[in-house]
C-alpha cells in the first residue's frame, strides 16, 4: 500500500516565517527592556525553533547593543527554577549595568526586578575557549566580591521561566552591584560565607551550593559562543542558592556578607521617555 504523502514528509522549512518569528521575539524583549512592560507570548514564538532559535534572538539583541557602541562589562548566569536537566544559561551585562555599592537603579531600567545575593569574580586574563573549564576560571580570577544581582525578567512572571526564555532573554540579566571590599582569590573559600539579604518587607539567606562552579563553566561556554570571549576587567557572577526577593519601587536591598561588608542597591523612580516609539514587531 503506498504511503500517505501527507504524513511521510514534513513541509519544506519556511525560513521566511522563521526569520519573522525570531525578529518579532527579539523586538518584544527589547521593547520590554526599554518600556518596563513585560513581553507576552515569547515562548510560543520560540518553541518551533528550539534552543537554536532562542540563541538567534539573544544574538540579534546583542548585536543591536554593540552596534550602538555598548560595551560588555560582565557575564550573567541564570539557573533553572526547577530541576529539569537543563544546564545553566549565560548572558552578559553592559557597562551601564555594573555598579558599586549604593547604586540607585531607576524603574525605566528594570522589568519585574528580583534581587538575589551572589559572589562575583573580576577576571584578570581572557577566557576565550568554548570548552572553558573550572580550573581555567579559577586561574583567570583577579578578585572576589560579594554582589547583589538584580534580575530583570522581560517575560511574564506568572510561572517559572522556560529554558528558551532564559536563553533569548539574556539570562534575565539586569544589573549587578558589587561590594566595595574585594579579596584576592588565592586561598579564599566562599562556601562557608552566608549572604544575608533584606529588603524593606522581606529577608532571606544565600549560600554557595556544591556544583556552582560547574554550572558557571556551562554558562560561560554558552556566553562565550554567543557573545565573545570574557575580557580582563569583566565581572562574572557566581550564583548562590536562596529565594529571590522582589525589589519594589522606592525599596532598598541590603546584603550583609561577612568580611566583604555590606552591599546596597535601591530601586528609584523613573519611566520610559515620553514619545518613545517601540520597535514594530515583524509580521
Amino acid at each position: 500500500m503506498p504511503a500517505n504523502p501527507q504524513t511521510t514528509q514534513p513541509p519544506p522549512w519556511d525560513e521566511t516565517r522563521k526569520h519573522a518569528d525570531l525578529e518579532r521575539a527579539a523586538n518584544m524583549l527589547l521593547n520590554a527592556d526599554l518600556t518596563g512592560r513585560p513581553a507576552r507570548g515569547v515562548t510560543a514564538l520560540l518553541e518551533p525553533y528550539a534552543e537554536q532559535g532562542a540563541e538567534t534572538v539573544a544574538s540579534l539583541n546583542f548585536r543591536r547593543a554593540t552596534d550602538e557602541g555598548c560595551r560588555v562589562a560582565g557575564r550573567a548566569v541564570s539557573l533553572p527554577e526547577s530541576p529539569d536537566g537543563a544546564v545553566a544559561v549565560g548572558g552578559y551585562y553592559l557597562s551601564g549595568s555594573v555598579h558599586g555599592s549604593g547604586a540607585v537603579i531607576p524603574s525605566n531600567q528594570l522589568v519585574q526586578p528580583l534581587v538575589t545575593g551572589a559572589f562575583a569574580i573580576r577576571i584578570g586574563t581572557p577566557l576565550h575557549h568554548l570548552d572553558v573549564t573550572v580550573p581555567e576560571i579559577h586561574a583567570a580570577a583577579a578578585g572576589m566580591y560579594a554582589a547583589l544581582v538584580v534580575n530583570s525578567r522581560r517575560t511574564v512572571i506568572d510561572e517559572p521561566s522556560t529554558t528558551l526564555e532564559r536563553i533569548a532573554d539574556n539570562a534575565h540579566a539586569g544589573h549587578v552591584v558589587v561590594s566595595d571590599t574585594w579579596l584576592a582569590p588565592t586561598g579564599v573559600d566562599l562556601a562557608p560565607i552566608g549572604l544575608d539579604l533584606a529588603t524593606d518587607i522581606a529577608a532571606g539567606r544565600f549560600w554557595l551550593p556544591a556544583g556552582t562552579w560547574t554550572q558557571l563553566a556551562h554558562a560561560l561556554r554558552r556566553s562565550i559562543a554567543l557573545f565573545g570571549p570574557v575580557q580582563p576587567g569583566e565581572v562574572v557572577v557566581l550564583p548562590c542558592e536562596g529565594r529571590a526577593l522582589e525589589l519594589a519601587p522606592d525599596a532598598t536591598a541590603t546584603l550583609t556578607a561577612g568580611s566583604f561588608g555590606t552591599v546596597r542597591v535601591s530601586h528609584g523612580q523613573g519611566s520610559y521617555e515620553e514619545g518613545f516609539e517601540p520597535l514594530t514587531p515583524a509580521n
